[in-house]
């Protein structure tokens, strides 16, 4: 963890240096933004298979060292709920001649990530729509938790909790809403670096700017 943030930092000192070289002084002020939407789960199969699209929260604050890039600190958090009709239904597929008849399976995923990002500007600062690229580095943390039920009565459960470094990249746009207000839409693909296989998903989300 020490490493990543020490490339993050020497990231932001390299693009803001080079900012402010070419652009000379900041003309963008500071920026809070808010916003929500939907997470899509694609990768591996066990997480695309059993668990059903989830919902992101993510918030960040955004300095720009020129007016065409932003440099962000974000914070963002993704429940998933557990899709066990699914694994059952699998799971009686692969052994038909046992009878699962009361057997229950619940459980749930969710990710915290932290985050230090790169945003680009593909349009000028004067204009009204601005397009923009993004590019993140983070550290998250999953956790997962499976209970197995039979006829309503709890049998066990297991739980999971791994921390893993990861990146995101997308796209996105903010526009006007009001004169102290805008509206923001993006796109990400999130990979998490865990064992085995990465975990992926696409978030796509939408909120305010401040």
């Amino acid at each position: 963890m020490k490493k990543f943030f020490i490339l993050s930092i020497i990231l932001i000192f390299v693009f803001t240096t080079s900012g402010f070289s070419q652009f000379g002084e900041i003309s963008r002020k500071p920026q809070i933004e808010v916003f929500g939407g939907l997470a899509i789960p694609m990768a591996p199969d066990d997480f695309k298979d059993y668990f059903k699209m989830g919902y992101s929260i993510h918030g960040q604050y955004v300095v720009f060292p020129s007016p065409k890039l932003g440099i962000s600190f974000g914070a963002a958090y993704e429940p998933f709920a557990f899709d066990g009709d699914k694994m059952m239904e699998d799971i009686q597929a692969m052994d038909p001649y046992t009878d699962y008849s009361g057997v229950g399976i619940d459980g749930s995923a969710n990710i915290l990530e932290f985050g230090i990002g790169v945003r680009p500007y593909l349009t000028s600062p004067e204009a009204t729509t601005q397009f923009f690229l993004f590019g993140m580095g983070t550290y998250n943390i999953l956790k997962t938790e499976v209970t197995i039920s039979y006829n309503g009565i709890d049998m066990g459960s297991e739980s999971d909790e791994t921390k893993k470094m990861g990146v995101a990249a997308g796209a996105g746009l903010e526009m006007p809403m009001t004169e102290t207000m805008n509206m923001i839409i993006q796109g990400l693909y999130r990979i998490i670096f865990t064992e085995d296989e990465n975990t992926t998903f696409l978030g796509i989300t939408a909120g305010l700017v401040f």
